[in-house]
């Protein structure tokens, strides 16, 4: 859901390691920040951590590659808890082809089907991060949700937009697409279990996504239903990443 940006709350540029976030600042009420330590040490987190506070973040979003060694753990000492390990997975254009189940057919969504897909997608909150983190929680995962599909519906940025499944006249599966640096499925939902209409939408975006394999995730370690989906439309792990917050306040 994020939105990067180039300048803190007080003006702030930040470092090469971390910087402001001015869609979550918005949207949470208070300043957010993020930062990719990957690659450093105790001592330049400490710096990076120090940078942040001085500019008026509130919030620091932590991102570690899994084979980190000792940081994964170390960072978790200087305040950053750990809120997920996200698996990311991506789709050979060469996997055989996911059939279109009897009586489905699928489009591109708009903004008058999120009457009917809110709720599935507010089912997915419990997945988030921010449901993990109580100076977060729910309520907060909830819009947040809710606002990533509103986002997805609209595709008033050209990088995000949705596509949806119907049986019978009713939507029973979508996907949410994110088309840059590459092309990503980043949300999955359905209420029928194993129809094959939310495979179907996978190959959709596969062929959407062109002659490059297709993204998909980042997918809570946790969301095991998740995690055997995507195994069944032949998604291969290819990154894990831990995601932490910091909050600076404390």
């Amino acid at each position: 859901m994020s939105e990067e940006g180039s300048s803190s709350p007080n003006g702030h540029t930040g470092s090469s390691a971390w910087r402001p976030l001015p869609w979550d600042t918005e949207f949470f009420g208070f300043p957010v920040g993020t930062a990719d330590l990957d690659g450093l040490d105790r001592e330049s987190v400490a710096a990076v951590v120090a940078e942040a506070r001085e500019a008026g973040i509130v919030c620091l979003y932590g991102s570690l590659d899994s084979t980190s060694g000792p940081l994964l753990t170390d960072v978790q000492a200087m305040g950053f808890r750990f809120v997920d390990a996200a698996t990311t997975f991506d789709l050979r254009q060469s996997e055989p082809e996911i059939p279109l189940p009897e009586g489905v057919t699928i489009r591109v969504g708009t903004s008058d089907d999120l009457d009917e897909v809110r709720d599935i997608a507010l089912r997915m909150a419990d997945w988030s991060r921010y449901a993990v983190d109580g100076r977060f929680g729910l309520d907060a995962a909830r819009r947040l949700q809710v606002a990533w599909l509103e986002r997805a519906a609209r595709n008033d940025d050209g990088v995000h937009s949705m596509m949806v499944a119907e049986e019978g006249g009713e939507i029973t599966a979508f996907i949410g697409r994110v088309s840059e640096p590459r092309p990503r499925v980043d949300a999955v939902g359905t209420t029928r279990r194993g129809s094959g209409a939310a495979r179907r939408l996978i190959q959709e975006a596969r062929w959407w996504a062109g002659d490059v394999p297709l993204l998909g995730g980042p997918i809570a370690a946790r969301n095991v239903a998740a995690l055997r989906y995507v195994s069944h439309c032949a998604y291969r792990v290819c990154e894990v990443r831990y995601l932490y917050h910091c909050w600076l306040d404390e």
